[in-house]
């Protein structure tokens, strides 16, 4: 628990050698919100000094609100005992009010960077207090999880409303909740007294009855429900959810571990989207499509799980026919995809499909990076003056050209090229950092409380599977007070020196 010492003696440096990152980080160019310092005497068979402690009502004498960071320094000339307090935990739960003390000698010039965030662990095995571990987890198709029922007073349209639910320790404030179809914002929680504004996410207020289901939605709150059919980006590559994917949830005394653990959020998206390609080699910008000028061409395609789409056409240019250029077969093809994308009643309605050179090859590909993301070819069914696109000129037949590509996740490692060393693929994963913020293949923030997620700058249109650990030892929030007990309690401080009083100096950040 204990972060880094610095070295020095009496009248020493007190800072050289710091090495606490997080601290570091506070105090550069971030003053103390406290700073005080106390004269310590020696006690034997007494209760030593108390030089902090953390309480919610900071009116309490002596009290503290809880900090980001704490540094301890002897600034007297004498050893000082320095006794931080934890909760005790076992591998399951929190010790009710068993607060332990991790007795550390401070030499004088010394400084001690007691752990904000930590217990005392009663297991005696070496046992990670992590809780329960969830990897490369999809999130429930159905873009909710049960949590609770309603016991009543939820009958009415009346917005805002609070009803009564089965367990109220079960929400959080900013939790959009769902009973039947609509969708409701928890906005005060009192025991099992639950106060929601309705109608949330395009859905509309309703009555429901007593023993009705309420459940956590977790579909991208930017926009409607119905807008996506599963938990995924937006064209802009963001996704907001107010809570992790309905886990973390826990009630009761012996199970009020909660909440989500801080480093363990990671977010892999599907990046490789669906396509099909047509088998062709060498093919450039320049190189001959061996099509007719002037003529109106089709081909059939499914994308992304739709219905086909028949007889996609286009006509050619009557002077270029080459694969690229202005007015080239590419340019020809994709205008006509384009085109669809805005017909709501249309088979290709907001789905993209983008056509281009690969490696010398045709290529048809999915913009949505989804999990069911898929493109498929076909011939056109003719009709209308419509010419089969296959099997003309440099283009194969249908029955000739490559199998579809199917979307697909990174690998969670990746091996080196020279040593054959296996590591993890870094690169494929956002991943949150114990302090709210999550970086890498996103941007965004977690709320270690209520599991929420904000993120953005992601791969667009975007399926994603997460990981995560929740209801362990230093799951939800930061907290010295409640059942769930993860953080710092308060700090004492005596001295071995029966005829010298030590010297301490507190320092906090928030």
């Amino acid at each position: 628990m204990a972060e880094g010492y610095t070295g020095g003696g009496p009248g020493g440096d007190t800072t050289a050698g710091f090495n606490a990152g997080r601290l570091a980080n506070l105090r550069n160019g971030n003053k103390p919100t406290l700073q005080k310092t106390k004269s310590v005497a020696y006690k034997s068979g007494a209760i030593s000094d108390n030089i902090f402690s953390i309480s919610k009502d900071v009116s309490e004498t002596g009290a503290e609100g809880m900090p980001r960071a704490v540094r301890v320094s002897n600034t007297g000339g004498t050893p000082l005992i320095v006794m931080t307090g934890y909760e005790t935990f076992t591998n399951t739960t929190t010790s009710a009010d068993n607060v332990q003390y991790l007795h550390t000698m401070l030499l004088p010039g010394e400084s001690f960077n007691p752990s904000v965030r930590a217990a005392i662990s009663n297991h005696t095995d070496k046992f990670l207090l992590d809780g329960t571990a969830l990897d490369n987890q999809a999130p429930h198709s159905n873009m909710f999880e049960d949590i609770s029922t309603v016991t009543s007073g939820f009958d009415n349209t009346t917005d805002p409303v609070t009803f009564v639910a089965g367990d109220g320790d079960l929400f959080r404030v900013g939790d959009m909740t769902r009973c039947n179809a609509e969708v409701s914002e928890v906005t005060a929680i009192d025991g099992n007294n639950v106060t929601v504004k309705r109608g949330m996410l395009g859905t509309n207020a309703a009555s429901h009855g007593d023993g009705e289901t309420l459940r956590l939605q977790f579909s991208n709150d930017y926009h409607d429900i119905d807008k996506f059919s599963v938990s995924q980006t937006d064209h802009n590559g963001k996704f907001k959810c107010s809570n992790t994917f309905g886990k973390g949830r826990n009630a009761g005394a012996v199970d009020s571990l909660s909440g989500i653990t801080p480093g363990s959020l990671s977010l892999k998206f599907y990046t490789q989207g669906a396509y099909q390609s047509l088998g062709l080699s060498g093919v450039s910008g320049s190189t001959i499509t061996g099509l007719n000028s002037g003529r109106l061409y089709g081909f059939n395609i499914t994308v992304d799980g739709g219905t086909e789409y028949v007889d996609l056409s286009f006509t050619t240019d009557t002077s270029n026919l080459r694969f690229g250029g202005a007015n080239g077969l590419i340019e020809k093809i994709q205008s006509a995809l384009d085109a669809q994308f805005y017909v709501d009643d249309g088979n290709l309605f907001e789905k993209k499909v983008i056509v281009g050179l690969s490696d010398g090859d045709l290529r048809f590909s999915s913009s949505s990076n989804l999990s069911t993301s898929a493109i498929s070819l076909a011939n056109a069914t003719g009709g209308g003056g419509v010419y089969n696109f296959f099997n003309v000129g440099r283009i194969p037949p249908v029955g000739n050209i490559n199998s579809a590509v199917a979307s697909s996740l990174p690998d969670d490692t990746i091996y080196d090229p020279i040593t054959y060393s296996q590591g993890p693929n870094t690169s494929a994963f956002a991943y949150d950092d114990g302090r709210g913020n999550i970086s890498g293949a996103a941007q965004g923030k977690v709320n270690y409380e209520t599991g929420s997620i904000d993120i953005r700058s992601a791969p667009k249109n975007s399926e994603f599977v997460y990981s995560v650990i929740h209801s362990g030892a230093f799951s939800g929030k930061l907290d010295s007070e409640d059942i769930h007990k993860n953080a710092l309690v308060d700090i004492y401080a005596n001295t071995t020196s029966q005829k010298w009083n030590g010297q301490v100096s507190v320092e906090a950040w928030k």
